[in-house]
């Protein structure tokens, strides 16, 4: 009798055994399937034509996502604040407004430029302005600020500061439009939508690092 139930013991031990590890196995698998769904929508994040897409033209400021067309004066969401000194000046009908995209950070540091614009119909004061365009950086990496780093700026398709020519071609392909200044050794590639006033430059510095980012989008509005 104590043979035939050390027998049934080993027999259920046995089952249990394989049991686990067929269900280790499935939740592994369950796992990776997870993980590979997660980069396969990361890489759908990013639109076929994001140069010719509204949805490309934005910018994340300290984890916060500020579109084209959105009001200047939501980036107090993020303590920047824009040049009080043009708060009040107009800025008429479907124009912008060049020298009065100055935005400081709390320590009133000048950390990047946001150029005021009005898609409407009637006259508004720059305070009341949307963003049509952002250029942040400088010519050369290491020139950048510690303030304007500390931003974490981050544009279509993760490029930040830092990233390289193969990550910006991963989003946007190749430019013939390429300028070098060949005495600092830093090139700019500049990619043009079908239309005017909508387009992204990226400076790349001598040592292959993307050093200056802007995008300009004067058209978000229109059909």
């Amino acid at each position: 009798m104590k043979k035939k139930l050390f027998t049934v013991f080993m027999i259920c031990t046995l089952v249990l055994c394989f049991t686990g590890c067929d269900l280790f196995k499935k939740t592994e698998t369950k796992n990776n399937d997870n993980t590979e769904t997660k980069e396969s929508t990361d890489k759908k994040s990013v639109s076929k034509d994001p140069l010719n897409d509204n949805s490309s033209y934005y910018v994340i400021i300290k984890g916060t996502k500020f579109s084209v067309g959105d009001k200047l004066s939501t980036l107090s969401k993020v303590g920047l604040r824009q040049d009080s000194r043009v708060l009040e000046e107009t800025v008429r009908s479907n124009t912008y407004l060049i020298g009065a995209g100055s935005i400081y950070d709390s320590n009133n540091k000048d950390v990047l430029s946001m150029t005021p614009y009005n898609p409407g119909s009637s006259s508004i004061t720059v305070k009341e302005a949307v963003f049509g365009s952002i250029e942040a950086g400088s010519y050369e990496y290491g020139r950048i600020g510690q303030e304007v780093l500390d931003l974490d700026l981050e544009f279509v398709g993760g490029i930040k500061f830092g990233s390289t020519l193969e990550d910006v071609e991963k989003v946007f392909g190749t430019t013939d439009d390429v300028y070098e200044a060949s005495s600092l050794g830093y090139k700019v590639y500049t990619y043009r939508s079908e239309k005017n006033y909508r387009n992204f430059v990226f400076t790349i510095d001598k040592d292959g690092k993307v050093s200056k980012i802007g995008f300009q989008n004067l058209v978000f509005n229109e059909k």
